[in-house]
């Protein structure tokens, strides 16, 4: 074996586990963190099994079948990363789920015709899902600009290129060279370590924000996101004006939902679960935001909500025994630290601050009005 195949093997090995770790702390757990901790996982199981052998016998097994999520997992990764809503349905987890079976299946070194075929469909599954992972960043790629395509290009380079090592190496240099382990632990230690900074960049700037397009939708569709308005040409079938008074109430509609219901108070509402309250398409609500409310986003419009609320607790004295913490966490911040920099962003000073000048001012009135009274 190639000295550089296990060193390869030990840094994937350690940074799958570090990227597991940090996926499991990260909250709110969204999809993209599920789907990245368990393939982290898969991969650490993946590496380890090159690294102890066959002659270990029955962790050598175990270690294969813990690496049941590794080409049929990324691409479950990939649709976290690149598409918003609902990344997965039943269907995708279900395909996902048989080739993971399969791969479970193969560790057990049956040498029957069902196992060979088996063997063949694990083999179709697991192209089938490199090609549809790489098809995830290439998809809506014409729409994208800015930073988001960045993103995309970074994630096809780096994929493209580490799935062609890892295919090419044993052609070239001979299937008895150690060639395909070498080209596995360098595919794989490149991925985790590029796809740890993709992932961590879209925790912080989600998808929700982006353009929805129904397939029946035939007029005008925009939304916004965290790095701006994307225009998407469509044919327009309906006048400007009719489409400013559709806009105008539904911004109406969605003003008195999120005062009536208060949804806000829901740490991981998404535009897709107010687009499915009032029954209308995504890219409406988003538009209604921008461009009637006057938004710059969902999150920007949502957070507005939640300090309105965090002020009233902030100013009623019944609450001050509330520490600043369950004042944000009440008003639906998923974080102290989130809450305390939305509230100084808006108001110029911290929560605690904030209530304090209040206590102070309550304080003073009372002074007076006894001074007055003497």
């Amino acid at each position: 074996m190639n000295v550089s195949t296990p060193v390869l093997q030990a840094t994937a090995l350690c940074l799958s586990l570090l990227w597991l770790v940090l996926a499991l702390a990260n909250r709110p757990r969204r999809p993209l963190n599920i789907v990245w901790a368990l393939f982290c996982g898969s991969i650490a199981m993946f590496m380890a099994r090159g690294l102890v052998g066959p002659d270990a016998g029955t962790w050598y097994v175990l270690f294969g079948v813990g690496a049941c999520f590794t080409c049929n997992g990324f691409w479950l990764v990939a649709r976290a990363l690149f598409r918003e809503g609902r990344p997965f349905r039943a269907s995708h987890m279900g395909f996902v789920g048989l080739a993971g079976v399969l791969i479970i299946l193969s560790q057990f070194g049956m040498h029957t015709p069902l196992a060979q075929a088996l063997d063949e469909v694990l083999s179709l599954l697991s192209s089938t899902t490199l090609v549809l992972a790489f098809w995830e960043g290439l998809r809506g790629w014409s729409s994208q600009r800015g930073m988001e395509r960045v993103m995309r290009a970074v994630f096809m380079v780096t994929y493209g290129g580490c799935v062609g090592i890892a295919l090419l190496l044993p052609i070239l240099l001979g299937p008895s060279s150690g060639a395909g382990a070498l080209g596995a632990a360098a595919a794989a230690a490149t991925i985790v370590f590029v796809m740890q900074g993709l992932v961590a960049w879209r925790m912080r700037h989600p998808l929700e924000g982006h353009v929805h397009v129904d397939a029946d939708a035939s007029c005008e569709a925009e939304a916004t996101s965290r790095l701006g308005v994307i225009d998407v040409p469509c044919i327009d079938t309906t006048s400007d004006a009719v489409i400013r008074d559709e806009d105008a109430a539904l911004a109406r509609e969605l003003e008195q939902h999120m005062r009536t219901q208060q949804p806000f108070l829901q740490p991981e509402l998404k535009l897709s679960h107010l687009a499915q309250a009032l029954d209308v398409s995504e890219y409406r609500i988003s538009r209604a935001i921008h461009d009637v409310l006057e938004h710059r986003n969902i999150s920007q419009y949502v957070n507005a909500f939640r300090l309105e609320h965090a002020q009233a607790l902030l100013a009623n004295p019944d609450c001050d025994a509330w520490s600043t913490l369950v004042i944000g966490l009440e008003s639906g911040f998923g974080s102290l630290g989130a809450f305390h920099r939305a509230f100084k962003t808006a108001t110029g000073c911290p929560p605690g601050e904030f209530r304090a000048a209040r206590q102070v001012s309550v304080a003073m009135h009372a002074t007076c009005v006894g001074v007055g009274r003497s």
